[in-house]
C-alpha cells in the first residue's frame, strides 16, 4: 500500500499535499525526525535518515542505540519530514514499527548514506561509520504507516512569491 493510499489529514486552514506531490516529497533524501517513546515515558527524538518506497520507511540504527531498544518495546513511532524553505511543508507519519537485523556492509545503510551523499560521499561515510557499526551491530527499522497528516503551503503561496529570510504571515 502506497502512503496516498491512506486519508490524508490536513493540519489547520494550511492545504494539504496532492497525492503525487506527496509521493515525490517523502522520496527525496530529506532529515526525518523519529519520535518514539522511552522506558519511563517521557517523548524522545532523533534525526534520521530514511528511505520510502513501495508504500513502507526503512531505517537503520545501531542495535544499541536508545530508539533502537525503545522502538523494540514498543513497536509504534511517529516520523516528521520536513521542508525548512519557505513557503513550507511538513509530512507527519503515524507508523508501526519492526527491527531486523541487517549487514553492516552493502547492505541499506551503505544505500543511505549513497542516497544523502552521493556515490562517492556515501562511500567515505560508511567507511567513517564502519568501526562504530561493527562494534554494535545494526538494525533495519522497518515502518508502515498507518496515519498520515501535513500541509504543503507550496499549493497555498507558491515557491516563487518566498524569498529565504522574509516572514510570512498567514491568516
Amino acid at each position: 500500500m502506497k502512503l496516498t493510499d491512506l486519508p490524508f489529514q490536513t493540519m489547520g486552514p494550511q492545504p494539504g499535499f496532492a497525492p503525487a506531490d506527496l509521493e515525490r516529497f517523502v522520496a527525496a533524501p530529506r532529515v526525518a525526525v523519529l519520535s518514539y517513546v522511552k522506558r519511563d515515558g517521557t517523548p524522545a527524538q532523533a534525526p534520521i535518515w530514511y528511505q520510502y518506497r513501495d508504500g513502507r520507511f526503512a531505517m537503520v540504527t545501531s542495535k544499541t542505540s536508545p530508539k533502537a531498544k525503545a522502538l523494540a518495546r514498543a513497536g509504534r513511532a511517529c516520523l516528521t519530514i520536513q521542508d525548512e524553505m519557505p513557503p513550507y511543508r511538513a509530512v507527519i507519519v503515524d507508523g508501526e514499527v519492526t527491527l531486523s537485523d541487517v549487514a553492516v556492509e552493502g547492505g541499506i545503510n551503505s544505500w543511505l548514506a549513497m542516497h544523502y551523499f552521493g556515490r562517492l560521499g556515501g562511500r567515505e561515510y560508511e567507511k567513517m561509520a564502519a568501526e562504530e557499526s561493527h562494534k554494535t551491530g545494526l538494525v533495519l527499522v522497518s515502518f508502515d504507516p498507518v496515519r498520515v497528516r501535513g500541509f504543503d503551503n507550496h499549493r497555498l503561496i507558491g515557491v516563487g512569491l518566498c524569498r529565504a529570510g522574509e516572514s510570512i504571515i498567514l491568516g
